[in-house]
């Protein structure tokens, strides 16, 4: 399951320079699930962070340079935001010739969005979401988020009950308690959960894909299609969307509609999700009879995936799938 990070490292794993802040709305109430993006200085974007339910974002791991920070506020009636920054670092070259990086910033730039004049508004606004959330929810939730992170489960689990019963309505700890149940298959309970959370926040991509994930794996596929049908239309190239939307599509007997979604979903992920190559397999080899088609995604599957403990069960059903292309035609 890939699930949507609030963050972003652009150099995984390093430290780097820092850049955080809070998007507020009126009344400086903080905004969620707010997109922000990290661009150089030539415009191009280099990363995408959401806001978390207290409206901060983050972005961390680049370099020296000159930055843009810009809101995304695309289907609101907010007018979008950027802000400008720049960050320099000292390197020095050790004994060892080694090049060494110091002086890291951390810069913090915050926004206070306006609305948009009434003649810049050309479609029913949609609003972002935001919430006043109590003070003993908030530090119950953030709680539990350090104990997650820290991989102490059971703590963190309890931590984010507390908040939603500090707060029922406490929409970013509700959704990361359906996503957490989802991670243990507990299928029932992350469905229940998920499905209060687009009753709060009927805008949360993450929360529909998540439910859709939930239906999906408890075999009732048709409403796991529509489900995920709402997570498109928030987000239509989200990869995991799509690849969900194909897979079920297949379940139902679906299969042209299915071929459409995961095509789409395998040139969007760039060989970063080798399971759509499995699922176009089976998909040709078992519904459409196209053998030399599944046994290139197979190829292809292989060559993202290269330490499958399957690896020679995968080449003897790719040998196959060529005799079977052979003999149909």
């Amino acid at each position: 399951m890939l699930i949507e990070t609030n963050g972003f490292s652009l150099l995984t794993g390093q430290t780097g320079n820092t850049v955080t802040g809070y998007i507020f709305g009126e009344k400086r109430q903080p905004l969620y699930d707010v997109n922000v993006e990290l661009l150089d200085e030539f415009s191009r974007t280099l990363a995408r962070a959401k806001t978390n339910a207290s409206g901060r974002y983050i972005f961390n791991g680049f370099p020296s340079g000159r930055y843009r920070i810009r809101v995304l506020t695309s289907g609101s009636d907010f007018a979008e935001e950027e802000q400008d920054f720049e960050v320099q670092n000292f390197r020095r070259v050790t004994e060892n010739g080694a090049t060494v990086t110091s002086g890291f910033e951390n810069v913090q730039r915050d926004f206070y969005l306006k609305r948009k004049k009434p003649s810049d508004v050309t479609s029913r606004p949609q609003s972002i979401f935001g919430q006043n959330i109590p003070e003993a929810a908030k530090a119950k939730y953030e709680n539990a988020i350090k104990l997650l992170e820290d991989k102490k489960e059971s703590e963190g689990l309890k931590e984010l009950k507390s908040a939603i019963e500090n707060f029922p309505d406490y929409y970013e700890a509700i959704e990361r308690l359906g996503t957490e149940y989802i991670k243990l298959k507990h299928f029932e309970a992350a469905q229940i959960l998920l499905s209060r959370a687009v009753e709060i926040n009927s805008r949360g991509n993450k929360s529909w894909y998540g439910l859709g994930y939930a239906l999906y794996s408890l075999n009732r596929f048709e409403e796991a299609l529509k489900t995920v049908a709402q997570a498109l239309e928030l987000i239509p190239n989200s990869v995991e969307s799509l690849f969900l939307s194909g897979v079920t599509l297949r379940k139902l007997k679906r299969y042209n509609e299915s071929l459409k979604h995961l095509i789409k979903a395998k040139s969007l992920a760039k060989d970063s999700l080798p399971d759509v190559h499995w699922q176009l397999a089976l998909l040709y080899a078992h519904n459409l009879n196209r053998y030399n088609d599944a046994a290139d995604e197979l190829e292809l599957y292989l060559k993202a995936n290269p330490e499958n403990v399957e690896t020679e069960n995968i080449k003897k059903l790719i040998k196959q799938f060529r005799e079977k292309a052979k003999i149909k035609n």
